[in-house]
């Protein structure tokens, strides 16, 4: 059950400290409870959202919000709970004071009350309200807790903690060896992930709490150890878990750096050292290989927080040297560019561009801004350079990238001889050859219709794989109606003969029938042979049908039935299925 005086812990730590943020800046208005339990509120975003939250007492029964988060839960939901639990908060803050008087005189009413043992079974989550409560209404008290626990925290924390060991130790315990479990011979050990997901929860909390106390250190331990032991220990069975997301935590631990460096009481040594274990971090092949964090944004960013912008450029022609042949070079090259642009240096900016044309990604983003500015010619002779790169490299999908971007600007400026002789060349490269077929049918004159595709089919190299039964080649002939071409290529089928039989024989029932059904009566011979079980009956059964559509299909099919029902007659689930017949 998510109660209101507990949601926060069914509300990832990302999520509930920016709804904690909304609410603490005023961003929820018109909090409304229409009816018993249905509250309604408008919280102010990006734009303005409406949220709406169902109750029963203080259980949460649903709730909507109109924001493009596709998450459980998000931040306007959050930040409107926070503003309902303050509004119940001041309507019942007569009652709480009524009833710490009955508490009060139940106390002095019987004084052998074992509070150990009370506390014992208490409800924790109720007696962590009680507390939150009566401290804020009770100035001495507030002050004892703090001198009890804080000061207990960042004692242990500067003698006795080390936060970077105990971070580690979490995954390192976490693992489990599944050897006692199978007796296999090999060391082979998995992750409790959800385990160490829910101790990073309680260490983040406390980074953002020592944040906030002027333990900077501490603070800085905790977010980069965070980022170290993911990026250690990250395993490829994350990628496919949609309950955990390792990226979230890597991006409060980032936004705490973020943080700490905008702290007035971060040292520039402090500082320093944030920078330079990042730089580590950014190479472990965690961050390299898979989209999990920007490393190397977050660098740029404090980078540029706490040095001139020229440092920020030196760090980043260091990376392009180090990076150089990374797949992910692009993205280094953009932070150089957008850094010049902010500098207004214009002219560098467009010389880095020039400097790693040859990277498919800064190509088709310079490509993008001359079609956006019209400069077609221009953006045509970048395509040609690129596809002139591409095939000397035999990257045939950026080839076919570019060959589209081509069709398109020639489409647009209606170029209808371009446009011709890109379909052409794309159908003949070989993807999406139907829709190309198609549209150059409609641009080529009639008469000069059955030259033009008999010399492109010619150019071009066709699978004989037949998937799913369907063929590139096949769909043309069918088409076009070119029932002699398709006969030869079903004859010539290696594999899936079958199956491309069974889609296209019927549309040669009137040319081709005789020769159609020696086939079929051979591979369904062959199959039937080859072949036990229910499912392979039903094929042939398919097949069957399939082949009495054809001329004399019928009675073809029913010698063939007969002969399978005395050679196979101790197949009982063949008979069953050839009962039919």
């Amino acid at each position: 059950m998510i109660a209101l005086d507990n949601f926060e812990s069914c509300v990832p730590y990302r999520i509930l400290l920016r709804g904690e943020e909304y609410y603490e800046i005023g961003a929820v208005s018109e909090l409304e409870e229409d009816s018993p339990g249905e509250w309604t509120a408008t919280v102010e975003g990006t734009e303005n959202y409406s949220v709406e939250i169902s109750m029963d007492g203080k259980e949460i029964k649903s709730w909507y919000c109109d924001c493009p988060y596709d998450g459980e839960i998000c931040k306007h939901v959050v930040a409107t709970l926070l503003a309902i639990r303050d509004n119940e908060k001041k309507v019942n803050r007569s009652a709480f004071s009524k009833m710490k008087v009955e508490v009060k005189e139940a106390v002095v009413i019987d004084e052998t009350v074992n509070m150990q043992q009370l506390l014992s079974f208490v409800n924790p989550q109720e007696l962590s309200q009680f507390i939150y409560e009566y401290a804020s209404m009770h100035p001495e008290f507030k002050t004892a807790l703090l001198n009890r626990f804080m000061a207990k925290e960042l004692s242990a924390t500067s003698k006795e903690k080390d936060y970077r060991a105990e971070i580690q130790k979490v995954f390192n315990d976490s693992y489990y060896n599944k050897k006692s479990r199978y007796h296999n011979r090999y060391d082979d050990f998995d992750c409790d992930w959800e385990t160490v997901f829910n101790r990073m929860d309680t260490f983040l909390e406390k980074a953002d709490f020592f944040l906030n106390v002027g333990n900077i250190d501490t603070a800085i331990d905790i977010a980069l150890q965070t980022l170290r032991s993911i990026g250690e220990n990250y395993e490829d069975e994350l990628l496919y878990n949609d309950d955990l997301y390792p990226s979230d935590y890597c991006e409060q631990a980032g936004d705490l750096l973020i943080k700490v460096i905008e702290h007035p009481k971060t040292t520039q040594k402090q500082k320093t050292a944030i920078l330079q274990e990042l730089g580590q971090l950014a190479k472990l092949s965690t961050y390299r290989d898979y989209d999990l964090y920007d490393i190397d944004e977050l660098l740029m960013q404090i980078n540029l927080s706490i040095q001139p912008a020229e440092k920020a450029l030196e760090l980043i022609d260091k990376l392009l040297e180090e990076r150089k042949d990374t797949y992910d070079l692009y993205q280094i090259v953009l932070r150089k560019v957008n850094l010049l642009t902010g500098l207004h240096e214009e002219q560098k900016a467009a010389d880095t561009i020039r400097q790693y044309l040859y990277l498919t990604e800064i190509r088709e983003m310079e490509v993008d801004k001359l079609i956006a500015s019209c400069q077609y010619d221009e953006a045509i002779r970048l395509l040609n350079e690129g596809i002139e790169i591409a095939e000397k490299e035999e990257h045939i999908g950026t080839v076919d990238e570019w060959l589209k971007t081509k069709l398109r600007i020639y489409e647009m400026t209606h170029q209808t001889s371009d446009v011709i002789n890109t379909c052409r060349l794309l159908f003949v490269l070989g993807r999406d050859r139907l829709e190309y077929y198609s549209k150059l049918k409609t641009l080529v004159p009639k008469e000069e219709w059955k030259s033009f595709l008999d010399t492109m089919m010619k150019e071009t190299q066709f699978s004989k794989y037949f998937s799913f039964g369907e063929n590139d080649e096949a769909e043309i002939y069918v088409r076009e109606k070119d029932y002699e071409r398709l006969f030869m290529l079903l004859s010539s089928v290696n594999y899936n003969q079958l199956k491309a039989l069974m889609k296209y024989a019927h549309h040669l029932k009137n040319t081709h029938s005789e020769p159609l059904i020696a086939m079929y009566t051979s591979l369904l011979n062959d199959y039937a042979e080859q072949n036990l079980g229910r499912n392979h009956y039903e094929f042939v059964a398919q097949a069957l049908l399939c082949a009495k559509k054809l001329n004399g299909g019928q009675e073809a099919v029913k010698r063939l039935v007969a002969e399978f029902r005395i050679k196979y007659k101790r197949r009982p689930a063949m008979m069953e299925v050839l009962a039919r017949f």
